[in-house]
């Protein structure tokens, strides 16, 4: 009975596999040189793609119907590139940020996963809200929430304490991962080591009990920790903890026997950034890499290149060489090696360096088979991703086609065709042009109704569900700020009270982002400028953060212990002959100074657009 009825079945089994599910898109890639993230060598096949999915891999597979074939003869299959360590706002080369062009430079270089580490929590959803819409290409972003330790990296560019969160005992550990888990990262990011490479002053480190709660915490959701970690104490530190990868290279010393035994007890891996610290002076480019650089960036190398080559500071070309050293040792030990570049950071780029990181790989002891592993494969395991990485049956359809054979020439990897994320074919030549075009990405705009924040909502956000923050001048003696609300439902308002820092002119801001996060705009057409009560104690800045620009006017107003209407037109904020743009504005932000070592406050409520 059995039997008759799979005879019975067997003509529509054939016919549901001859043809893609409904609404899924099918692409069978045709003869190419398969090299599937595991190692192994590469071998001629097919690759079908349906939906999103790795549907069959094989040698000349069966069209189904209605499936686009992509001849890919001579060129090689594999899967997409990770970059394990990213600033995607910043462009290496100083403009202002744009995510959109940031996002095409490394689908263009075929990096189709990147990590972001310079996010804070309010800014992962409508990043996500963004690559979900589809109308910006990205990669797969795997966004990440930052902590660190008071007076420590990554707290000491005036960002706020929203930005990395800190802990120096296990019980805070728990507090700051509560609040980092409530947004749902994809990664965590611990800035762990303070060494600043013999350059500055150390800053504070952080302890093993410390760093193991994030960790405990991390992965019982299932997430990936990877440190920032420099020298060979800070390396035992994080191994210890159970860390998931060390992040960035150890420069200060060679690691030694209990290092490497660490890390293979807690089966740590090590992303090195070799390309940001790879000394910059006499750096020389292959063609291909040249080819694949942003208009903009191939500018600056041009610019750099046409100068005498400065000589490398003994500092650097020291510490290059034990970092060199140290990714051999590890390597042959049998430490599991990612691609990591910190690309937004000066001369490091988006892209094109994963893919020289990849290469500087292949010349220190890894083949460069294994180079590619540790870009394809292994740093997916890093995130403990296992959905993508490889070429296989039901892995996500990551994939990128390259001229040549980078796993046996290297250089061959610059040499990017074709790139597929999710199944989707990234239309490259629209990709290169915007990243080589002068104008910014255009990001989502939210029209204005007037209010920012009138106290309306009981939740401690304003009205346009936004997080009021903090931001003040850089160093670890800056000046901290403290926003509260207080309970009174009959008169709501905002308090902001500052410590100032150290520095000559120290200054603390709060910050009333537009939008959430502060990553799409606000279009402010229609009104007039911006209308708030105030009370304080002296003069105070006002100022507007600008998409696409490197900056904007401030204008001023005085407060007293009276509070009192203040309207401030949006003629006031002109800078130089350039007026305010209302329709790109991110946030508004209101400045608090002083003598340093001193203290100031504010009392805002009723800040609104008026027209």
């Amino acid at each position: 009975m059995l039997v008759r009825l799979l005879l019975a079945l067997l003509p529509l089994l054939l016919i549901a596999a001859d043809r893609p599910a409904a609404g899924a898109e099918a692409v069978l890639i045709r003869g190419a040189r398969v090299f599937d993230g595991t190692g192994a060598p590469a071998v001629a096949g097919d690759v079908l793609i349906v939906g999103d999915r790795i549907a069959a891999v094989g040698p000349r597979l069966k069209r189904p119907r209605r499936a686009r074939v992509v001849d890919a003869r001579g060129l090689t299959l594999l899967p997409g590139l990770h970059d394990l360590h990213t600033h995607l706002r910043a462009s290496g080369y100083g403009s202002p940020d744009d995510l959109g062009k940031a996002w095409g430079s490394h689908l263009a270089n075929g990096i189709t996963s990147a990590n972001d580490f310079s996010l804070s929590g309010e800014m992962l959803a409508p990043i996500r809200a963004i690559a979900a819409d589809g109308t910006i290409p990205t990669p797969r972003l795997n966004l990440a929430i930052r902590l660190g330790v008071p007076g420590g990296h990554g707290t000491e560019y005036g960002w706020g304490s929203f930005f990395t969160l800190t802990a120096t005992t296990p019980r805070a550990a728990h507090v700051a991962m509560k609040t980092a888990l409530a947004y749902r990262p994809d990664v965590i990011k611990v800035f762990a080591d303070g060494w600043r490479y013999g350059r500055s002053p150390d800053l504070a480190s952080m302890n093993v009990p410390t760093l193991a709660a994030i960790v405990a915490d991390a992965h019982a959701a299932g997430l990936p920790v990877i440190t920032h970690t420099v020298t060979l104490a800070g390396a035992k530190v994080a191994a210890a903890a159970g860390v998931d990868a060390l992040g960035h290279g150890i420069g200060d010393a060679p690691v030694d026997a209990e290092l490497i035994a660490l890390m293979k007890a807690k089966n740590v891996a090590y992303v090195p950034t070799l390309v940001v610290y790879e000394p910059q002076q006499n750096r020389t480019f292959v063609p291909l890499e040249w080819r694949h650089l942003a208009a903009p960036e191939r500018a600056a190398e041009a610019a750099r290149m046409a100068r005498p080559v400065e000589a490398i500071p003994e500092l650097e070309s020291k510490r290059w060489a034990i970092m060199e050293a140290n990714v051999r040792a590890l390597h042959a030990a049998g430490i599991r090696i990612g691609v990591g570049t910190d690309a937004g950071i000066g001369g490091v780029y988006h892209g094109s360096s994963a893919v020289r990181e990849t290469r500087l790989l292949a010349g220190l002891g890894l083949t460069p088979a294994e180079a590619l592993v540790a870009a394809t494969g292994g740093a997916a395991d890093i995130l403990r991703q296992r959905d993508h990485g490889r070429i296989a049956v039901g892995q996500r359809a990551d994939l990128i086609l390259v001229g040549g054979r980078p796993d046996v020439s290297i250089d061959d990897l610059h040499d990017v065709r074709r790139v597929f994320v999710a199944g989707r074919e990234m239309l490259l030549t629209e990709v290169r042009q915007r990243i080589d075009s002068s104008e910014a990405t255009p990001m989502p705009v939210h029209a204005m109704a007037g209010s920012i924040d009138t106290g309306a909502r009981g939740d401690g956000r304003t009205d346009l569900d936004t997080l009021p923050v903090e931001s003040t001048e850089p160093g670890t003696d800056h000046s901290r700020l403290d926003i509260v609300r207080p309970d009174r439902p009959h008169d709501p308002h905002l308090f902001a009270v500052a410590r100032l820092g150290a520095a000559d002119r120290p200054f603390a801001a709060l910050v009333l982002p537009l939008t959430k996060g502060a990553i799409d705009v606000a279009d402010a057409r229609g009104f007039t400028g911006i209308a708030f009560e105030a009370r304080g104690a002296g003069r105070y800045g006002v100022a507007f953060d600008v998409y696409g620009a490197r900056g904007a006017g401030r204008a001023f107003f005085e407060a007293s212990g009276e509070r009192r209407e203040i309207r401030l037109p949006f003629s006031a904020f002109a800078s130089g002959d350039a007026p305010l743009d209302v329709t790109r504005l991110r946030s508004v932000a209101f400045r608090l100074t002083g003598e340093p070592d001193g203290r100031a406050w504010l009392e805002l409520a009723k800040v609104r657009f008026y027209r």
